[in-house]
């Protein structure tokens, strides 16, 4: 039976498509030319025109565009696909199509997907120079586009308002939010946005006429029985002219008071207000301490760590759909074979330069020190190493000076007695030792050893709080001393020494 199931192929059909009726949600489709978004919230508010009321909310604007801004104010950058010369070259091409881009700007319009929950862009091809180049990706209208049963974009014109087909290779789109991949319309945040918008402006509403009843005293007028309309009407425009609220007028001995309904609580058109504010910031940014104040550090901390996860997911929505659809396709027109490139945006925060120096101290203290390609990584291009000046070397030719020795240590044998001369010859100049370069060499190739050895001791004594406790951290590293360098140069000086040596001994036995 094992044997039987291995032998089968796989079923290479869709099975679950919409198309002949078997989607049920949607019922028989086949007569129809293009789907229709299942958004409950945006049939019932009468289409994508509802949704793009919301954007006049304060709020709402403030934390969307707060959300796009933290995405396009990122570094992007391409990765080349592979390490062949074709994969950099096709890289280096959508670098430079990036370049030639309005890049941030088509980032910030095809950022409205996570708001309507699809967006669509259009890509201006050109020839130029011999190749397949990108004038310019313009982001359209989501209002012109439909999805075909078959999920392929189609665009409503006046020939065509049941959906004209598109070519290939010519439209980029996006769609995000939904449950499911049966919903090529994905799903937005103004289907979440869309009730708290609406209880907020009806709060407005009512505490405006709130403000506008109760913040001036209205006007009241009276008058004596049988006056005539006209006599009346007069003095009701005299009331509306005086008074901020509309007058009114009764006749004499007509008592009129205003009933107020008991309140009690806290409860206020402000804090109705302030608490759908709230909850829109979390449906935008999933948190409310970076729009609002009195938070403490900790807890907005915590909450920034959300937005930015929120954030890097939109950046990462771009970016793939961007990768999957026309990075492939310029890489294809002009390098095919070649490996697809990856645009993404850099989302991490910068790293506080005077933590990270006072860490790379007390790493040199213990031991480490960065790397030339980690300096440059971290601190830029402004930085070289010092170099060490080298002590000066003897001339080989010349011999060291001798002082003079003082006149009580000198020889007596040669002292001059008396009626005789002592013919005394100069003394000769003794060159200097074979030894000396090498040993001043041994001393500069050696420096950089010790000092690393002598840091790791001086960070010992430095974190040291007794002498004896010193003395077991000096005992107890001893066996972990960065001894390697220092070992190495040695080795390579006294292997330079003994054939120095030999070379010595050789010129002394062909002399003699």
């Amino acid at each position: 039976m094992d044997t039987e199931n291995k032998s089968q192929r796989p079923d290479l059909n869709e099975v679950a498509s919409t198309r002949n009726g078997r989607d049920i949600t949607r019922g028989y489709t086949e007569a129809l030319s293009y789907l229709s978004p299942q958004d409950r919230v945006l049939e019932k508010a009468g289409g994508l025109d509802a949704y793009e009321e919301l954007l006049r909310d304060d709020q709402v604007s403030a934390t969307f565009s707060q959300r796009r801004n933290a995405v396009i104010s990122r570094p992007w950058s391409v990765e080349p696909g592979g390490k062949k010369r074709i994969d950099k070259q096709a890289a280096l091409l959508v670098e430079e199509t990036l370049k030639s881009l309005d890049w941030d700007s088509i980032t910030d319009h095809m950022l409205y997907a996570r708001f309507y929950g699809y967006a669509a862009a259009e890509v201006l091809w050109q020839v130029r120079d011999g190749a397949v180049r990108i004038a310019d990706i313009r982001v359209r209208d989501r209002r012109r586009f439909v999805f075909g049963p078959d999920y392929c974009l189609k665009l409503l014109t006046t020939q065509k308002p049941d959906g004209e087909s598109l070519p290939e290779r010519k439209f980029w789109s996006a769609s995000v939010g939904a449950s499911h991949a049966d919903e090529p319309y994905g799903l937005g945040l103004g289907h979440a946005l869309y009730w708290p918008v609406w209880f907020k402006r009806q709060g407005a509403k009512f505490w405006a006429i709130y403000l506008e009843k109760y913040g001036a005293p209205t006007a009241m007028g009276k008058f004596p029985r049988g006056t005539e309309p006209s006599e009346r009407a007069q003095l009701l425009n005299t009331l509306t002219a005086i008074a901020t609220d509309a007058g009114i007028i009764v006749p004499e001995g007509v008592e009129i008071e205003f009933l107020e309904a008991a309140r009690g609580g806290n409860a206020s058109y402000e804090s109705w207000m302030a608490y759908w504010d709230s909850a829109i910031a979390k449906i935008v940014l999933g948190q409310t301490m970076t729009t609002e104040n009195g938070s403490s550090y900790s807890q907005a901390t915590v909450h920034y760590d959300v937005r930015q996860d929120i954030v890097e997911a939109d950046a990462d929505l771009i970016c793939q759909s961007a990768n999957k659809s026309w990075v492939r396709w310029i890489v294809d027109y002009n390098y095919p074979g070649a490996a697809y490139p990856r645009i993404w945006r850099d989302m991490e925060d910068s790293e506080d330069l005077k933590e990270r120096s006072n860490r790379d101290k007390t790493l040199f203290e213990m031991g480490y020190k960065l790397t030339a390609e980690a300096v440059q990584k971290v601190y830029g291009d402004d930085y070289e190493l010092i170099q060490a000046p080298e002590p000066e070397e003897s001339p080989p030719d010349e011999a060291p000076e001798e002082k003079p020795e003082p006149e009580d240590d000198k020889p007596v044998g040669l002292k001059k007695p008396i009626g005789f001369t002592v013919p005394l010859s100069e003394p000769e100049e003794l060159p200097p030792l074979p030894i000396t370069p090498m040993a001043n060499r041994m001393k500069v190739e050696t420096r950089e050893a010790w000092q690393e050895m002598m840091g790791h001791i001086e960070g010992l004594v430095n974190n040291a709080k007794s002498l004896s406790e010193l003395r077991d951290s000096l005992l107890a590293a001893y066996s972990d001393l960065p001894t390697q360098k220092l070992t190495d140069v040695m080795a390579l000086g006294l292997a330079t020494a003994q054939l120095a040596g030999r070379h010595d001994v050789i010129q002394e036995s062909e002399r003699g």
